[in-house]
């Protein structure tokens, strides 16, 4: 059974989780004392409604190896497909001893689930010819679930990739959405060759679930760059959540800065404030190519969170220092969150900075009722470290604040300003991964 069992384990990692938890289960509550019910009963338990009780069946009747051919043979001829299908997994499972078993089923032309024994062939042997025309067929003219269940396979079985290349392609145009995405999956599973077809497809007006697509492309990292044009038309055009992962998508792949930044920028604009933020993520990666326009950014009376172009920025650090003057601007005509956001920039882009320096001092004497502004620029001035040595006389006057957070952040800047300099590292203890401000 040592055999069995790494099979058991290679197809259910594959596959499926339903005969895998029925190992665990038994593992957990079986022995080889145990009596267990004869194959009949067994079958009749395996196209249960009750996951535990399907489980149970299909673990013993694998482990009756050979003795079970003959009853799961005929499962695999009952007209409810679950059964029918649970029972082509225990074939499978089985192994090399189920495989004339399965070759029966699919050379009967009355046998009703060809696609069911076709995958379970597929995974205990290289797939003849005779398995591929069946798969193909099934994935081209099968109903939803046979289709879906091909793509599926045919990701998961070794063949050459010029077989079932077009076949998969023409499956992302399926309606179907779990088609689509098995398609996609599968695709992804062939590698490289499969990359250019797939952006190709994320222009294709009848591939109806593009996500899936833009998921699997987001895999190859810079190897997909060229899907940036049709990602940022979903970027924006797209609904919610197509636009949040446009934006994730084109974090992965690296686009060319060109293509990217302005539409990323006029996110900013996005309804959705976590859409705008991971814009300001993504821009920050993108580094020195995006400092003008993030500069710009700041300054355009359009863009409704110029506080998110500071934070990205803040990310892009030194390389962004000629973006210090309309930061400085920012920090005292902006909202509070805005100005939040600047003063934050400025400390990562700005270090030695002195009118940097008397531009947070003045932010941290403003209008007490803004205390978060006040607190954003002490913290600020901590991180200028030693530069910021002349804003100790404010930060003390600070700590008589009546806000608890102004008091504690005062306090910090100045051990931090009295502190020798760290060694040269990026600092993002205040600022959380989405770009927030703390």
């Amino acid at each position: 059974m040592i055999s069995g069992m790494r099979r058991f384990i290679h197809y259910t990692a594959a596959i499926t989780a339903t005969v895998l938890l029925a190992a665990v289960l038994c593992a957990s509550g079986c022995s080889s004392g145990d009596s267990e019910p004869n194959a009949a009963t067994l079958i009749e338990q395996l196209g249960s409604n009750d996951q535990d009780t399907h489980i149970k069946a299909a673990w013993s009747l694998a482990k009756m190896e050979t003795e079970a051919l003959a009853p799961l043979a005929e499962a695999m001829q009952s007209k409810n497909r679950t059964l029918a299908r649970r029972a082509s997994e225990v074939l499978m499972t089985i192994g090399a001893p189920a495989a004339k078993t399965l070759k029966d089923a699919l050379a009967d032309k009355d046998y009703p689930w060809p696609e069911s024994a076709a995958r379970a062939l597929a995974m205990i042997e290289p797939p003849s010819q005779a398995v591929i025309d069946t798969l193909l067929k099934s994935l081209k003219s099968g109903d939803a679930e046979a289709r879906a269940m091909t793509a599926d396979t045919l990701g998961r079985i070794t063949i050459a990739p010029d077989k079932v290349m077009s076949p998969l392609l023409n499956a992302l145009r399926d309606t179907d959405e779990n088609v689509c995405k098995a398609a996609a999956s599968s695709l992804a599973a062939i590698g490289k060759p499969a990359v250019e077809p797939m952006i190709l497809a994320m222009s294709d007006s009848r591939v109806k679930h593009r996500r899936y697509v833009a998921l699997v492309l987001s895999k190859f990292g810079p190897a997909a760059s060229k899907a940036a044009s049709p990602l940022v038309e979903m970027l924006k055009t797209g609904d919610k959540d197509q636009r949040g992962l446009a934006i994730h998508v084109l974090r992965r792949i690296r686009p060319e800065p060109k293509i990217a930044i302005d539409p990323l920028i006029a996110a900013f604009n996005d309804s959705e404030e976590t859409i705008s933020e991971s814009a300001a993520q993504v821009l920050g990666e993108l580094g020195a190519p995006a400092v003008d326009a993030l500069t710009k950014a700041l300054q355009d009376k359009k863009i409704t969170r110029p506080g998110h172009a500071a934070l990205a920025l803040a990310r892009i650090g030194h390389p962004a220092a000629k973006a210090v003057d309309p930061l400085i601007v920012l920090l005292k005509t902006g909202d509070e969150s805005a100005r939040g956001q600047a003063a934050y920039a400025l400390s990562k882009i700005a270090h030695g900075n002195q009118k940097v320096v008397s531009a947070l001092v003045a932010a941290l004497q403003t209008d007490p009722g803004e205390y978060s502004v006040q607190m954003y620029a002490a913290e600020a001035l901590g991180r200028l470290r030693p530069p910021a040595t002349s804003a100790i006389a404010a930060l003390t006057e600070a700590m008589e604040h009546s806000r608890r957070a102004v008091r504690q952040a005062a306090s910090e800047a100045i051990e931090d300003i009295k502190s020798p300099p760290p060694l040269e590292k990026q600092d993002h203890s205040k600022c959380d991964h989405e770009g927030h401000v703390h």
